[in-house]
């Protein structure tokens, strides 16, 4: 009798095991999603300059790209989130002026593809550590990415315009 309890704790306990992963699986309880990541690097680029009060400004530092990949419950397309972060310094073409941008933006595209590109701008305050006006920097980013985690990304122009 006492070998019958056994068999009889034993099926309980996989049948409780059992339940608990099917309410798991119907809670919507899953990993989190991957977070990926990149560095492109910024060496002396020259923005152009569209300001009046303004001047080019050479800039250096890194442009940072973290996203993550999920599925669109509604469409069934892959959702690419992406934040683009920069940490730049600059140094004015005319006045030899210090300047900084550190700012960020998200994106988010989809694709019904493991993998998809955009050109994107990120706007950020360009400001003057001198004498010199703050402008803000306008960055083109052109991204290419998949849902396997590889990423490919480079600033491909940069201009300044008046105000911040």
């Amino acid at each position: 009798m006492f070998e019958g309890s056994k068999r009889v704790v034993l099926k309980l306990t996989i049948l409780l095991l059992a339940f608990a992963a099917n309410q798991a699986t119907l809670l919507g309880q899953s990993t989190p999603p991957i977070t990926y990541t990149y560095t492109a690097s910024v060496t002396n680029q020259a923005t152009t300059n569209g300001c009046s009060a303004g001047e080019p400004v050479n800039l250096t530092g890194t442009v940072q790209f973290s996203y993550q990949v999920a599925t669109d419950p509604a469409t069934g397309k892959n959702q690419f989130s992406i934040t683009a972060s920069n940490n730049l310094t600059g140094v004015g073409q005319t006045t030899t002026g210090n300047y900084t941008a550190s700012d960020s933006a998200d994106y988010v595209l989809s694709s019904g593809q493991p993998s998809t590109e955009a050109t994107v701008q990120l706007k950020s305050d360009l400001v003057s550590q001198g004498s010199g006006p703050s402008m803000t920097l306008v960055q083109t980013l052109d991204i290419t990415l998949d849902t396997y985690g590889n990423i490919s990304a480079q600033v491909t122009d940069s201009s300044t315009q008046c105000g911040n």
